[in-house]
């Protein structure tokens, strides 16, 4: 059976399915070779994003993910 291969969007390099970070939003697949690729990537796009935009989507991603920290250290917590 052979390999399927992907090509990085910011490197250049190719990579074997299994292998990598391939994310598909919108209708649009983005391929990347690393976390590194990834996150250069993320670096990018936040720049170029309409900051009203940005601005509502990262404080509701924020305030989840808080709240997904505080629960996760309330079931933590010992009882006494």
């Amino acid at each position: 059976m052979a390999k399927r291969y992907y090509k990085c969007i910011v490197c250049g390099r190719k990579f074997p399915e299994g292998q990598g970070i391939v994310i598909t939003k919108a209708g649009i697949t983005l391929h990347f070779h690393s976390s590194r690729c990834a996150a250069r990537f993320l670096r990018l796009l936040l720049e170029r994003l309409d900051e009203g935009e940005a601005r509502r989507v990262l404080k509701e991603l924020v305030d989840e993910l808080k709240k997904s920290l505080e629960e996760k250290e309330k079931a933590r917590a010992k009882v006494i």
